[in-house]
């Protein structure tokens, strides 16, 4: 017997148990610099988490409803994922004792495909070049499928269509940004990916408040930024619910790349790249307006070194170089 879990002394007697919900909600906390004058931004900050990223608030909620639901059995799990989904997976299957494979993209970061495999699980990538010029996550999402298909061997959490994603966020999530801003919060914003956090969360908030603006983050078609999907490249999550969400902000790469160096410079906050495209969504959007808005931070930079590493050679490269190739290819 341990000493019983108590979140006023941050004390668990299992990694999951810190995995935020309402007694034990992951912290938000004000932008100083940045946000538009008139309006209280707060940045949610899901990378701490034990697993690093938002991501494990639906992980954890995908296998309690396979437990739940007696679909987990002996199988091995596979799911597929841009990374922080397949991590807070691999994590808990570890912590059950449970085997796991993900497929992942083929330009999986460095730093995310050694996570998984240091977790345990089975790494199975998409062909570089398929042919088939479908996007690479439609590509992991169908080998994923197909392993599961039929197979007494494989179940698949699917968090693209699995009801359980969303109602992890109506459950801890929105309840938490409720509870921290006091019931104050007036715009909420979140990045299309999976599309659970935003409807998720926003449904939540809804049935509180009909006056709060959920705003979706999507980057444009063709961007790098990892965790975000373009929906019209992309095939549409099952979950996504449009009724949800009021607003619609559109980033790209060079904005996103822009908000990763100001937020790290100004704010010091250590966000990921679909943090920053969340934020320079927010940002643009919030400009006029009043109030206390609440922006999701899903994961941290430290997930995305080398990706921060191409920002930062690029810029120091242009200012410094004028004639350096990324110059020329308006990367600076």
């Amino acid at each position: 017997m341990g000493l019983g879990n108590d979140s006023r002394l941050r004390r668990y007697d299992d990694l999951r148990d810190m995995i935020g919900d309402a007694a034990n909600p992951t912290p938000i906390v004000a932008l100083r610099r940045l946000a538009p004058s008139g309006v209280q931004l707060y940045v949610k900050l899901e990378w701490m988490n034990p697993f690093g990223s938002i991501k494990d608030r639906t992980a954890k909620w995908m296998l309690e409803g396979l437990e739940r639901r007696g679909e987990l059995g002996d199988r091995t799990i596979v799911e597929p994922t841009s990374g922080n989904t397949g991590i807070a997976l691999a994590a808990m299957a570890a912590l059950m004792g449970r085997r796991m494979a993900v497929t992942v993209p083929w330009d999986l970061s460095p730093e995310k495909d050694a996570l998984l495999r240091i977790l345990g699980a089975e790494v199975i990538r998409t062909p570089k070049e398929s042919g088939s010029g479908r996007h690479p996550m439609d590509e992991a999402i169908d080998m994923a499928e197909e392993m599961a298909s039929g197979s007494d061997e494989y179940v698949m959490p699917n968090q693209y269509d699995n009801p359980d994603n969303v109602r992890a966020h109506c459950e801890s999530t929105g309840p938490e940004i409720w509870e921290q801003t006091g019931g104050a919060v007036r715009y909420y914003f979140a990045g299309f990916g999976t599309t659970g956090t935003v409807v998720g969360t926003g449904t939540y908030l809804k049935e509180r408040d009909p006056d709060v603006r959920v705003v979706a983050i999507e980057p444009v078609a063709g961007h790098h930024i990892s965790g975000l999907k373009n929906l019209q490249e992309t095939a549409v999550p099952g979950i996504l619910d449009r009724s949800v969400v009021d607003d619609v902000v559109h980033v790209d790469d060079e904005e996103t790349n822009e908000m990763m160096r100001r937020i790290y410079g100004e704010e010091a906050l250590i966000v990921g790249p679909s943090s920053a495209a969340i934020l320079a969504g927010a940002l643009r959007y919030l400009e006029g307006k009043e109030g206390v808005a609440v922006a999701i931070s899903p994961d941290s930079g430290q997930k995305a070194c080398s990706y921060l590493a191409q920002i930062m050679h690029a810029s120091a490269c242009c200012n410094l170089e004028p004639e350096c190739p990324a110059a020329g290819a308006g990367q600076g």
